[in-house]
């Protein structure tokens, strides 16, 4: 336990800042208890020896135990004991108590809370629709900082850039934080100015999981989840938002896919006054979508437009720009919760980049040939296509039963396809669908569960906006549009023609293959080919189940003997009573041994997965 504590001290102390401040004495005791059952545990077993308990503690396991440990401590600190409570109340504050501690441990927890908000294969709806709400509220930083960094970054004083900046910021995430200012010509901006030291605060915590992903190979599931490839994502994922640089790109082609699309305004960006780690852009005026998903009052906004009227011709509008996003551009906003979105007069809206995440992915055209493929076979309930096109948006990890793929997306499909096009839900379909294909060792590509994520997000928008809109309705025609315009009839109809013509060659013979089968069968000389698959694994297994039961029976045999021996021995004959005893002994330790054993091989088979 002392060693634990120690090696636990020694790992937090470049994130004592961050960890310190939220645990408490009965935090630090759970977290510590954690990983000493963590470390102790294979000592217990013998697969590891006491004499290698400080080469355990810096292994990976004891990086995952003390990542485990802290989690734990933080949930303890915040008070899980919810014992009085009903299951469902519990549940519910525990995933919330999760949520809580995944945004006080900072951006790199966020980051990874984010993406296991789409991992609905693996996670519950009720905890991945929880981690939805991740919010990177952090602390401001002293304007003396802020002014330091912008004056360095840009190579002039501020007072050379700005009419006016504002020391208080009106913003903070947990990169950056965004104040108002004005430029010298008079115009309205935005300045983004990046947290001073967070980026070496974020490689802490990304060194901290690196050490800790060896781990994941005594776990089955690591195949196909793919812990090193998603690692990696999120350290792209983050240094892609600490370069201010590259998402000023991004940015500024999103303007000019997106600005003044029917009613769609998008701020532009100002990049001479721009750098790695300040990002200046046109302030947006209007008021926070989310004010007008809480306001329930039907009073007139404009004419004759009521709010409930106004949230319909919004969601619409946010559904139909999403598609136009994804289906037109293969250039989306990933993230498009409300507090990107501001409501203008006149029923503009505005995409704000404060904390923008626009994904642009060269590999996307192919997916989203198959993602509208997909959503087309859902409106037209054709179980084939669907089975055919999510097929082509995963790749195999593991043994694949392409018959039981089948079968059990079919099922799925026959149950929830049964119901009317308006109340079919398109978020459920994809995760209920991810769910098969992870458990039929599937993994489905990164720029997939990237545009599910962001769907699911809006869908919770559009939801609070107008709950009777059927997303699955304005999707669908967007989809098919998209299909049909990347269908090049002249190759479908040269494919389409040779397959023809191939077939037509072929026929003629036919008929006489078919009475040379016949009189084959006929003659009594016809042979019939049966493949068993996974024959040696059957052989093995009625192989160890014919060997279980002679070990049986002769251990029955065994104690039986024994039995009859100690019965009949005379009265003072101890040399038959004591053979009996010596075969009770050799019984049970055989039967203790093969229950060893067995446990032991299927440790093996399970590690070996």
């Amino acid at each position: 336990m002392i060693a634990t504590l120690a090696i636990l001290v020694l790992k937090l102390i470049p994130h004592s800042d961050k960890f310190l401040s939220i645990l408490n004495k009965q935090g630090i005791n759970w977290g510590v208890t954690l990983i000493s059952a963590t470390i102790l545990v294979p000592i217990a077993t013998g697969d590891i020896v006491l004499k290698d308990l400080l080469n355990t503690l810096k292994s990976p396991l004891g990086w995952a135990a003390t990542l485990c440990g802290v989690l734990v401590a933080v949930l303890s600190s915040k008070g899980v004991g919810l014992i009085n409570q009903s299951p469902e109340v519990t549940v519910a504050l525990v995933f919330e108590e999760v949520r809580k501690a995944f945004e006080e441990l900072g951006p790199t927890f966020i980051k990874v809370g984010q993406m296991m908000s789409v991992r609905t294969d693996i996670f519950t709806l009720d905890f991945t629709k929880e981690l939805r709400k991740l919010q990177d509220d952090v602390k401001t930083d002293d304007f003396d900082s802020v002014k330091a960094l912008v004056e360095k970054e840009l190579e002039l004083p501020l007072t050379e850039i700005f009419e006016s900046f504002d020391e208080q910021p009106f913003a903070s995430a947990s990169i950056a934080q965004a104040h108002h200012a004005r430029l010298k010509n008079g115009q309205k901006v935005v300045a983004k100015v990046q947290h001073p030291g967070i980026a070496s605060e974020i490689e802490l915590d990304l060194s901290l999981f690196e050490k800790a992903i060896p781990i994941a190979n005594w776990v089955p599931e690591s195949k196909v989840i793919d812990l090193k490839n998603i690692l990696k994502e999120i350290r792209v994922s983050l240094q892609n938002e600490l370069d201010f640089q590259k998402e000023l790109e991004l940015a500024e082609e999103f303007y000019r896919l997106n600005n003044d699309w029917k009613e769609i305004r998008v701020p532009k960006m100002e990049p001479a006054y721009s750098s790695k780690k300040v990002i200046v852009m046109e302030l947006m005026p209007g008021t926070n979508l989310k004010e007008l998903i809480n306001t329930k009052d039907e009073k007139i906004v404009q004419g004759e437009t009521t709010y409930k009227e106004l949230k319909k011709t919004i969601s619409q509008l946010l559904i139909e720009h999403f598609m136009k996003e994804v289906f037109e551009d293969g250039f989306f906003h990933a993230d498009p919760h409300p507090g990107n979105l501001l409501l203008q007069l006149m029923r503009k809206i505005g995409n704000i980049p404060y904390e923008i995440t626009i994904s642009r992915n060269e590999q996307l055209r192919p997916f989203r040939l198959n993602m509208s493929n997909t959503i087309i076979a859902i409106y037209s309930k054709d179980n084939q296509r669907i089975t055919n096109a999510v097929h082509a948006i995963c790749k195999q990890v593991g043994s694949f039963d392409e018959e039981k793929f089948t079968y059990e997306l079919d099922d799925f499909l026959n149950r929830y396809l049964n119901l009317p096009v308006k109340e079919i839900d398109l978020q459920k379909v994809f995760s209920q669908v991810v769910i098969i294909c992870h458990d039929n060792n599937l993994q489905i590509d990164d720029s997939v569960t990237m545009l599910i994520k962001a769907f699911g997000t809006l869908e919770g928008v559009i939801e609070d906006l107008n709950p009777d809109l059927s997303l699955f309705e304005v999707v669908a025609p967007f989809a098919q549009k998209y299909f049909l315009q990347q269908l090049n009839l002249k190759d479908e109809l040269q494919e389409t023609g040779l397959d023809y013509l191939t077939s037509l060659k072929a026929l003629p013979k036919i008929p006489n293959r078919t009475l040379n089968v016949l009189d084959t069968f006929a003659k009594g000389k016809g042979k019939l080919n049966l493949e068993l698959k996974n024959q040696h694994n059957f052989l093995e297994r009625a192989e160890a189940m014919v060997n279980r039961l002679v070990i049986g029976l002769i251990l029955s045999a065994l104690v039986i003997g024994s039995s009859i021996l100690v019965q009949t021995s005379p009265e003072g004959d101890t040399l038959i009573s004591d053979l009996g005893v010596f075969g009770y002994s050799v019984a049970a330790l055989s039967i203790l041994f093969l229950v060893i054993e067995s446990l032991y091989r299927r440790y093996r088979k399970w590690k070996e997965r």
